[in-house]
């Protein structure tokens, strides 16, 4: 062709394409021409209008007013680490240990220095023993031969990035050479990793493989775990935007058949472009067949992920964030396996009718951007608990204007998550989270079941102020804090008569324990610390409770927890309080550390066990007598002041509705919680 000819032909902005004419499936737009395909690929994905002068977006083509405000909207969002200074900054204060004040507690239930005189002298002294639960929450346990599990891995355009560092030791773990892998290299190679490790303790279960950008391409189907760890063979060249949506519906697909439970795992290195989207087809889709999603976020930053941790969160899944090195990412999908080994805990059969759940709908995650639209104005006053040892006192403040989100976009194991403003509480632009009951039972949204997560708290305060006192006296800095837990009585019908919220604690959230005998691993940051507070709360408390079920984010001097749940022998706190069952599951998955030893905390041997347990069927049987007394007595300095005046029938009630539920809720082993609003 000429020279001439060439210069006089139209030529695609985008491809390069040359045409002698315009065809008229051609856009003309600024002077510049654009093919069908590369017209469609300047439309963006927020609002579809089409803009050749936007810009690629965190995986997303956007429009120039679309990305403004974005922009705008992330310049407002305060900084995660200002967020938790305002935590640390006001629960320091909530905290300031004043231990030569705080009165002895009372006549103690276990006797450490008789336990350790006998250790050594009881034959069964080194097995373990966890006690079965109740008859009540007996749970009938149905382990199944096998397990589908969808892998699903984002290839889309930033999947290429040669940015993964991978170390000496771990190029030889994996049998690769190089020191810099791609994105979807390193991705296949610790996929292939994960499949390996789970083969040894589940060998029955089946794979199933997916990548996705735009499209999605199954890669493998029904294979063993031997079959997926000798390789991946990924076809996909990473290209495009990310889009969950094209995943999930593959994962869908080949769970369908339903011819073994399904979990899905997702990986993926940022920010989708279809957030709305991937949320409605979860939420149709999965929480109707009761599909788990666990989220890993190939990243560092806790923000990009935001999506995924709803993700995940809302079928009871979990979620780990990798960074960039193919050492945290094998860390990630191990955490994930460790979850999918241990099974799902059974969900126990209720003494009574199940409770009955609300059906909601989810928004987005965008809790840094409150907005005007779709929320409740009304008033509320604000309560919060302070705990001395024996005592609660009440600190009360005036109604004054609120505002919640109508819809929630997070739930834990008993609780709705909502955005929610309180200017009293946040006056420079932070924000809170209100925390409402999942289900419709007037008993479950009382006043008495808000204020048991308020005095649990409390009691935890006083605890970690005795904790980190005795640390600091020590040499060790690291302190564990808790976030302030407020109760609130609204005024009118718009929203729940009662409810609880705090600030909003951003992070990836880690579970340390739970309420019914799960410990974490000694991987986790400052694990050993935190094990250790379990314990110095049963000796401290002369084995009248202990404080468990701690989560939070891990900072490099601090631990800021939140939810926590006291666990007495006669579940006098609250429907998350199982009793003698989830105490001795505590106390018998706990195993001192070198935190423990420095405090001097006397080891908890079997025979401390059997004699909790003969106190347990002792509190058990007593426990009417034990809570009319309290009733009776509630003036009095006898102590250990139980989370309401609601009568011992209501307590009962509420159990009967609720610990079971609230000890079921997700796997027993999951050691990363879903996301920063979960395990609630």
């Amino acid at each position: 062709m000429k020279e001439k000819e060439k210069r006089e032909m139209l030529v695609c902005t985008g491809c390069g394409q040359r045409r002698s004419k315009m065809p008229s499936s051609w856009t003309l737009d600024d002077c510049l021409f654009y093919c069908p395909a590369c017209w469609q690929e300047t439309s963006c994905g927020l609002c579809g209008h089409h803009d050749p002068k936007g810009s690629n977006f965190k995986g997303a083509w956007n429009c120039r007013a679309c990305r403004h405000k974005r922009i705008v909207k992330e310049k407002h969002a305060p900084d995660h680490d200002v967020l938790q200074q305002l935590i640390i900054s006001e629960s320091s204060a909530l905290c300031q240990p004043e231990c030569a004040a705080h009165p002895a507690p009372p006549a103690t239930l276990w006797d450490a220095e008789a336990d350790v005189k006998n250790w050594s002298d009881d034959e069964n002294a080194e097995d373990d023993v966890v006690c079965d639960l109740p008859v009540k929450l007996q749970p009938k346990v149905h382990v199944p031969d096998a397990r589908h599990i969808v892998l699903l891995l984002d290839a889309s355009g930033s999947m290429r990035n040669q940015d993964v560092d991978a170390d000496p030791e771990i190029q030889k773990e994996l049998g690769n050479s190089c020191p810099q892998l791609t994105r979807l290299e390193a991705a296949e190679l610790c996929a292939m990793k994960f499949a390996k490790e789970h083969e040894v303790a589940r060998p029955q279960d089946v794979f199933s493989v997916v990548t996705f950008h735009e499209t999605a391409s199954i890669i493998a189907r029904q294979l063993s775990a031997a079959e997926v760890a000798k390789g991946l063979a990924l076809s996909d060249r990473p290209a495009n935007g990310t889009f969950y949506l094209e995943g999930l519906k593959a994962a869908v697909g080949l769970l369908s058949e339903k011819r073994w439970p399904g979990t899905v795992v997702l990986l993926s290195d940022g920010r989708p472009a279809d957030t709305k989207a991937a949320l409605a087809y979860l939420q149709e889709h999965f929480l109707g067949q009761e599909i788990q999603l666990h989220g890993i976020g190939f990243g560092s930053r806790v923000e990009s992920f935001a999506a995924l941790q709803q993700l995940a969160c809302l079928t009871g899944g979990t979620f780990a964030l990798s960074g960039c090195t193919v050492r945290g990412l094998c860390r990630a999908f191990s955490s994930v396996s460790s979850t999918i080994t241990a099974g799902p805990g059974g969900r126990p059969e209720l003494a009574s009718q199940k409770p009955r759940v609300r059906e909601v709908t989810y928004e987005l995650p965008e809790v840094g951007v409150f907005g005007k639209k779709h929320v409740v104005h009304f008033s509320a006053a604000r309560s919060i608990f302070s705990y001395d040892g024996e005592t609660f006192q009440l600190q009360t403040f005036r109604p004054g204007p609120v505002v919640r989100r109508r819809l929630p976009y997070m739930r834990g194991g008993m609780r709705l998550v909502y955005g929610f403003q309180d200017e009293q509480v946040c006056k420079n632009g932070s924000w809170m989270v209100a925390k409402c009951s999942r289900y419709q039972d007037d008993v479950l949204n009382s006043r008495a079941v808000v204020e048991a997560h308020a005095k649990s708290t409390a009691i935890a305060h006083y605890f970690a102020s005795r904790f980190n006192a005795k640390l600091h006296s020590l040499g060790e800095m690291a302190k564990l804090l808790f976030v302030p837990c407020f109760v609130y009585h609204s005024e009118g019908p718009a929203v729940d008569e009662f409810f609880a919220a705090e600030r909003y604690l951003p992070g990836v959230f880690l579970k340390y324990n739970s309420n019914n005998g799960y410990a974490a691993y000694g991987s986790l940051p400052h694990n050993d610390l935190v094990q250790a507070f379990l314990h110095f709360s049963f000796q401290e408390s002369g084995g009248h409770i202990i404080v468990a079920d701690l989560q939070g984010v891990a900072r490099e001097s601090e631990v800021l927890l939140t939810d926590p749940q006291v666990l007495s022998l006669n579940r006098a706190y609250g429907p998350g309080d199982l009793g003698a069952a989830g105490y001795l599951r505590c106390l018998g998955a706990h195993r001192c550390g070198p935190t423990c030893k420095k405090l001097g905390l006397s080891p908890i041997s079997s025979a401390t066990l059997r004699r909790i347990h003969r106190e347990g069927e002792a509190a058990g049987g007593m426990a009417k007598t034990l809570l009319a007394a309290m009733q009776a007595n509630s003036g009095s300095s006898a102590g250990w002041q139980k989370v309401s005046s609601f009568g011992s029938d209501d307590w009962a009630k509420i159990s009967d509705l609720a610990a079971a539920e609230y000890a079921s809720e997700g796997n027993a082993s999951s050691h990363v919680s879903a996301s920063s609003w979960t395990h609630l």
